[in-house]
C-alpha cells in the first residue's frame, strides 16, 4: 500500500464514496515524529475499489492488516487466502502481501507497517531504541515470523482494539500521544508473540499427538485396536479422541489405523520379498488374506500381487 486517496490526515469521504484515513511517507500528518511508522490506515470501502497499489507488494517493514468487516482475498508469497472479519496477517519485509487483483471489497480494514532497525531472513529482528522491549522478546518474535508461511491469525477479535486506539490517537494528536502510541504498538507486538508462541506450541502437541500414536499402532501392528482403549491412553474420551484425529489426518481412528497397516504392508512387499502376501497380511493384523487383498486393493487401487510385480 504505497499511495491513498486520503490527502490529509482527518477523516473524510473521497470521491470514490470510500471514508478513512491513511498517513505515509507523502503524507506522514500524526507520524512524523515516528519514523518507526512507515504506514497507519484505517479505510472503509463503500463501494468496490480497484487500485494497483493494492496488488501483492513488499515493504521493508513488518506489516499487519486486521480486518473489521467485510471480505478481502489475499496472498502471501504463494499462498492465496481470504481475509475475514477479526482476522489479522503480519508479514515479514521479505514476504509479498496483498490484494491479487488490487480489488477492495466493501467493508473496513486497518493496516500498520513497522520500520524495524534491522530484520531479514539471516538478521535477528531489532525494532530499534524507540521500544523496551527486550531483545530476547524482540528475536523471539523474529523468530516466529520468520517460521510462519501463512500469517493470519483468524478470531483475532482482541486486536481491534489497539487499531481503534491508534487511529484516535494519531488522529487527535494531543499531548504525549506518541508515547502512548508506541505503548500500544509495543502491546500489540506482545499480543501478536503471544497467539504466535502458543498456535505453534498447539501444532507441536498436534505434530506429537499424531507421532505418538501412529508409533503406538506401528509397534503393534498386527493388534486389533480397540478405539477407546486408545482414547484412554492419550487421557480423552472417545468422541474428543475421534474428532481429534480426524481433524488432524482427515481420517477417523479406524481408517487411520488401516492406512498404517497398508503402509506397512507395502514396506514389507517391497522390502521383504520373500514373505508370501498370507504372512504380510497376518504381520499387518488382517483377518484374512481375502481381508488383506481387498482393504489394499480398495485403498491402493490394485492388488498386493500385482502391486508387487
Amino acid at each position: 500500500m504505497e499511495n491513498t486517496p486520503i490527502k490529509n490526515s482527518s477523516e473524510k469521504k473521497n470521491k470514490s464514496g470510500n471514508q478513512g484515513v491513511w498517513w505515509h511517507k507523502e503524507n506522514i500528518g500524526p507520524i512524523r515524529n515516528m519514523p518507526f511508522i512507515k504506514h497507519f490506515g484505517s479505510m472503509k470501502f463503500s463501494k468496490v475499489n480497484v487500485d494497483d497499489n493494492m496488488k501483492p507488494h513488499l515493504n521493508d517493514g513488518i506489516e499487519i492488516h486486521f480486518v473489521h468487516s467485510g471480505k478481502y482475498n489475499w496472498v502471501i508469497d504463494d499462498n492465496h487466502i481470504q481475509l475475514l472479519p477479526d482476522n489479522l496477517s503480519i508479514t515479514a519485509p521479505w514476504q509479498l502481501n496483498g490484494s491479487p487483483e488490487g480489488k477492495m471489497d466493501i467493508g473496513q480494514i486497518n493496516w500498520l507497517v513497522i520500520k524495524p532497525e534491522e530484520f531479514s531472513i539471516d538478521t535477528p529482528l531489532n525494532l530499534g531504541s524507540w521500544t523496551k522491549l527486550p531483545k530476547s522478546f524482540q528475536e523471539s518474535l523474529g523468530n516466529l515470523l520468520a517460521d510462519e508461511t501463512n500469517l493470519v491469525i483468524e478470531k483475532a477479535k482482541t486486536f481491534k482494539k489497539y487499531f481503534i486506539e491508534l487511529e484516535k490517537e494519531l488522529s487527535n494528536e494531543e499531548d504525549g500521544y506518541e508515547i502512548i502510541v508506541g505503548n500500544l504498538i509495543e502491546n500489540l507486538l506482545i499480543e501478536i508473540h503471544r497467539q504466535l508462541a502458543f498456535r505453534k506450541q498447539r501444532i507441536d502437541e498436534e505434530d506429537n499427538f499424531i507421532d505418538n500414536l501412529s508409533q503406538m499402532i506401528l509397534d503393534d501392528i498386527n493388534k486389533k485396536w480397540i478405539i477407546d482403549d486408545l482414547a484412554y491412553k492419550f487421557g480423552m474420551g472417545k468422541t474428543k479422541f475421534t474428532y481429534e484425529v480426524k481433524k488432524l489426518t482427515g481420517y477417523p481412528p479406524n481408517s487411520f489405523i488401516i492406512n498404517l497397516k497398508i503402509e506397512k504392508a507395502i514396506d514389507l512387499i517391497t522390502n521383504h520379498k520373500k514373505m508370501n502376501m498370507s504372512d504380510i497380511a497376518f504381520a499387518c493384523g488382517f483377518s484374512s488374506l481375502q481381508h488383506f487383498t481387498s482393504t489394499f486393493s480398495q485403498r491402493i487401487g490394485v492388488s498386493p500381487s500385482k502391486y508387487k510385480k
